[in-house]
């Protein structure tokens, strides 16, 4: 029996909110990715955690009302774990120069880098937001000691010693009154006659232009934007549709009209975040102890796990 450390936590954010979306909304990810962890998490326990009172949210049910008190545990067990001396010195103290591409940044890993600072408030880190050739070239010049990234945009990966720490998948957003919304399955074919909102942060557009030319398609750019929110709101007030990474997703705009997201049949390759530094320059204890609590943090794209 086996089951993975992000759906406890997804399990514990639906028990406390009530809701698989708010518990979404706490967790940064989609609904569809809270339903799931938990509907996996009662298939490997064998025991129905929630009952569902649809528009009213969920209920624990007897048994999820047991397995609540384990995953307390389990949470509590892990947490120590990260800030065990013997796992993650806390006497260790000095400075961590950060650098990260704008997105990764404030998508992924503010979070992480405020309880770095808080569980370490010894080590003084430094953190700047930096666009991806500048990036590679503070880290191989020395002028930071640790860099966050889309792994795959790198230029000269051969150069540098890299780990991954999550992977996000992309979807298609749509407004909540969408036409595609009533269709069992969603192709680029179906997405490219309509207006299309280009998320231009992080070499997006490279990319996203990728993924269309494999298909033979291209999108219809309407808006070419650098800010999630706007993106967002394009989308919520049914102007213009635009496929984009789940760790963005939220279900409502600053206006408050819903999002919807869709999976696509065509296959978009997933997007792998991580760290990259220089192997020609030592990493000082105090960044390794950096290096190891983001490693653990997110748990790699192996399991998907991220502790929030």
């Amino acid at each position: 029996m086996q089951f993975s450390l992000r759906q406890i936590n997804y399990f514990l954010a639906a028990a406390e909110t009530g809701q698989f979306s708010a518990a979404a909304i706490k967790m940064h990810v989609t609904q569809t990715a809270i339903t799931g962890a938990i509907k996996d998490l009662e298939g490997v326990l064998g025991v129905a955690l929630f009952t569902r009172h649809h528009a009213s949210g969920v209920s624990l049910t007897v048994d999820g009302q047991k397995f609540l008190h384990h995953a307390y545990g389990i949470s509590a067990a892990v947490n120590s774990a990260l800030h065990d001396p013997g796992l993650m010195r806390q006497n260790v103290s000095g400075k961590v120069r950060f650098g990260a591409t704008p997105a990764v940044l404030s998508v992924y890993l503010v979070p992480a880098i405020a309880r770095f600072s808080k569980a370490y408030p010894q080590i003084e880190l430094g953190v700047e937001e930096l666009e991806r050739p500048d990036l590679e070239t503070a880290i191989q010049e020395g002028h930071i000691d640790l860099g966050g990234a889309w792994l795959a945009n790198l230029s000269d990966p051969d150069r540098l010693e890299m780990v991954a720490l999550t992977r996000a998948r992309r979807q298609l957003w749509l407004p909540a009154s969408h036409a595609l919304l009533t269709k069992r399955s969603i192709a680029l074919t179906d997405v490219a006659p309509l207006p299309y909102a280009l998320y231009t942060q992080d070499e997006t557009p490279r990319n996203t232009m990728r993924f269309w030319q494999s298909c033979g398609l291209q999108p219809s750019i309407k808006y070419r934007v650098s800010s999630v929110e706007t993106l967002r709101s394009l989308v919520a007030q049914g102007l213009a549709v635009s496929i984009i990474s789940d760790a963005a997703y939220r279900p409502f705009s600053m206006e408050g009209l819903r999002v919807e997201t869709r999976p696509l049949d065509d296959g978009l390759p997933s997007i792998e975040i991580g760290l990259a530094w220089s192997p020609r320059r030592p990493m000082t204890p105090a960044t390794e102890i950096f290096k190891t609590f983001m490693q653990l943090t997110f748990g790699g794209v192996r399991s998907g796990v991220r502790v929030l």
